[in-house]
């Protein structure tokens, strides 16, 4: 512990596996006893990127460039961690020198570097700014890294190395600790949450069990990231007996030829018999997925393919990615490379489909008595706050919008849903 205290402020960037790992730094250099703060006044602001996609790329380089011109700007210091340093770091450190701290996917050490500056007495006023960290309404909990499935188009092999499980007993740790700050529900991630086991453990059903009987208990849990190959019987009874009715299935094609070039299983058949499987076990169950247009070779066939699955699936959400050629992977050494144009031209298509299809997943709700959780409170009845029902994902899906009471932050209340607009719902509190 030290005798003074510096501050720190985490800007994330990418997927919810970052925010699992900001949570975690954040809860570590606070136990050093330093304090969180808002990023224009931070004694040292952090930016944990990604490196998924270029587009990802781009926008970590602009966020670390933004947090070093603020933070000098007023004597300050910036750190960049995540994804991007570790895949990039001597990129980084020859082309972005105005970064005072660089670390990969491992930045325990950035708690010695705030001890150092508050030793420096460079921290002596962060008590005056100290920033208590709102209540949560839910929170990332990584229950895995890495991943050894090597898709052919997939960076992440490539960054983070094989697949490793998290112990049970950090896994817990981390999730007494959020419910412990208000979180009401919990979020398990991975690259693929369904493979989980522990030597000497056991399997998922097990670490789901043990997070139930946690004290506080949460009131949701999800699951995030499960890969169609280890969906079977018994995951799907794990989850209509222990987590909210969503399934988060990446699928990414629909074409037995592309996805065997992807280096994936299954085909637009085999996609719909699986969602069969998964509607008859868990009733009401929203389905997300993620699909890739414009991989190498795909032709007006195999996205005609795609695009019949899709308004046969009736997903309840989807995201829909062109192709980004990331180096490194096979994929980007593929012949018969779709031109971009082309590329973008079919994921707007795609996307179009998909939210016209799910129209029919969300409109069901109108008229029923939905349990709402407030994320976004509002003062009096007159006006609107914002939440969730278990079919929706913080962060990726749509929301829900609530009138008629005043609503607190963390607050599980009923709604009848009135409307559907696109992926959101909005309804009226009952009383």
């Amino acid at each position: 512990m030290t005798t003074r205290s510096a501050s720190f402020a985490i800007v994330t960037l990418g997927c919810p596996k970052n925010e699992a790992d900001s949570d975690r730094l954040a809860d570590l250099l606070t136990q050093r006893g330093h304090t969180e703060a808002s990023a224009e006044r931070a004694d040292l602001v952090i930016v944990n990127t990604c490196a998924f996609i270029d587009a990802a790329k781009e926008e970590s380089i602009m966020a670390i460039l933004e947090a070093c011109a603020a933070a000098h700007a007023r004597g300050a210091r910036a750190a960049a961690i995540g994804c991007l340093t570790e895949r990039y770091r001597a990129d980084i450190e020859r082309e972005l020198p105005e970064v005072d701290m660089l670390y990969g996917l491992r930045a325990d050490g950035l708690a010695d570097e705030l001890d150092r500056i508050a030793a420096a007495g460079d921290g002596r006023r962060s008590l005056q700014r100290k920033k208590a960290r709102p209540r949560p309404t839910h929170a990332y909990v990584k229950i895995s890294d890495g991943c050894d499935r090597h898709c052919a188009y997939c960076a992440i092999p490539l960054i983070k190395g094989g697949y490793r499980a998290e112990s049970p007993s950090e896994i817990l740790e981390l999730a007494r600790a959020a419910l412990e700050r208000g979180a009401r529900e919990l979020i398990l991630v991975g690259q693929d949450t369904s493979r989980w086991t522990y030597p000497g453990y056991g399997r998922l059903a097990r670490l789901v069990g043990e997070i139930r009987a946690l004290r506080p208990a949460p009131l949701w849990l999800r699951l995030l990231y499960l890969q169609p190959e280890g969906v079977d019987d018994s995951l799907l009874n794990l989850l209509a007996r222990e987590t909210v009715p969503y399934l988060d299935l990446p699928l990414q094609h629909a074409s037995a030829r592309v996805l065997r070039a992807m280096r994936r299983a299954g085909d637009s058949a085999s996609h719909l018999a699986l969602l069969e499987r998964v509607r008859e076990a868990v009733p009401d169950v929203a389905v997300r997925s993620t699909f890739i247009v414009g991989f190498p070779g795909e032709t007006e066939d195999d996205f005609a393919e795609l695009c019949d699955f899709v308004t046969r699936a009736h997903l309840a959400v989807a995201g829909v990615f062109a192709f980004d050629a990331q180096e490194g992977t096979e994929a980007a050494e593929l012949p018969d490379q779709v031109p971009d144009e082309l590329r973008q031209a079919r994921a707007a298509r795609l996307a179009q489909l998909i939210e016209a299809s799910a129209q029919s997943y969300w409109e069901r709700f109108i008229g029923r008595t939905v349990s709402v959780l407030i994320e976004r409170g509002c003062a009096s009845a007159t006006g609107e706050a914002i939440g969730r029902i278990a079919q929706q994902a913080p962060d990726v899906d749509g929301r829900t919008y609530v009138r008629g009471a005043a609503l607190r932050r963390g607050a599980l209340v009923r709604v009848r849903i009135d409307a559907v607009i696109g992926f959101d719902l909005v309804g009226t509190v009952l009383t």
